[in-house]
């Protein structure tokens, strides 16, 4: 009999597919249990599917027209403003201003017959990034979990902190996928956020990038991943939320602001 008691007690691992709904309809029993099976690796199914719907979001732009051709109207703006700032510096004549505009646009122009295999060749460094940079964030953000729960001196084990965050961006596929349809609903790129009723136009193209990172998708990952922090690391609920929400509003700002200082360094 008691050892019958002792096997019903022994907790029951969880499958993929019990993990990956968990989340959203029991997240912290869902944690609390993947803690208790650190050898498992519930993250990596979750960052395929967040790799293949940012390669779809990446793609957007290429495949619709009215979207590509916003993108790239901005991308002449700033360019003939940059021009004329040069050649109010003295750097260059007007004449070459106007050479470098016109052949910029140009290459600009999908419709060029010149440039076609130009644009094959920036759709593979689109997908490239679209395959490598979630795998770069998913990591860079485990890493600094890892550091501040080394700091606070809390017992983990690494492979949570992956499943946990692993897991918490199955929100941030849906918000993709969503964005996706906002995108091409309104011709223009736009997350379920302020940026729906935002136009760059309207508060600015830096503001706008900004603002494209907070997205009602990116606030659910952050409770979800706050909430797995409490669960494999023992720790208080406050200072979880506060280090996860404060970390997210950094980083949206940091990567939204990376384009406008290569502009600054190399403009």
């Amino acid at each position: 009999m008691e050892e019958q008691n002792l096997i019903s007690e022994e907790p029951q691992e969880l499958s993929q597919m019990d993990a990956i709904s968990g989340v959203f309809t029991e997240p912290g029993n869902t944690f609390e249990s993947i803690a208790k099976f650190p050898k498992r690796n519930f993250w990596l199914l979750p960052v395929l599917i967040l790799v293949l719907t940012s390669i779809v979001f990446s793609l957007l732009s290429y495949f619709d027209s009215e979207i590509e051709s916003k993108m790239f109207d901005r991308q002449k703006i700033k360019l003939r403003e940059r021009m004329q700032e040069k050649v109010k510096n003295g750097k260059m004549t007007q004449s070459e201003a106007d050479l470098t505009i016109k052949k910029a646009e140009e290459f600009m122009d999908p419709n060029n017959p010149n440039v076609k295999g130009y644009l094959f060749i920036m759709i593979g460094f689109r997908l490239a990034f679209a395959i490598v940079i979630p795998f770069i964030f998913f990591f860079v953000i485990c890493v600094f979990y890892m550091l501040f729960l080394q700091i606070i001196q809390s017992n983990f084990e690494f492979t949570n902190i992956l499943n946990v965050i692993g897991l918490s961006l199955l929100v941030s596929s849906i918000g993709d996928i969503l964005s996706i349809f906002c995108s091409i609903l309104i011709g223009d790129l736009a997350t379920v956020g302020p940026t729906i009723f935002l136009s760059p136009e309207k508060i600015g193209e830096v503001f706008h990038t900004i603002l494209l990172k907070f997205d009602i998708f990116s606030v659910w990952f952050c409770v979800l991943a706050s909430i797995g922090l409490v669960k494999i690391a023992k720790i208080k609920p406050i200072i979880s939320y506060l280090f996860v929400f404060i970390l997210w509003i950094i980083m949206s700002v940091f990567t939204a602001l990376i384009p406008t200082f290569i502009n600054m360094i190399f403009g």
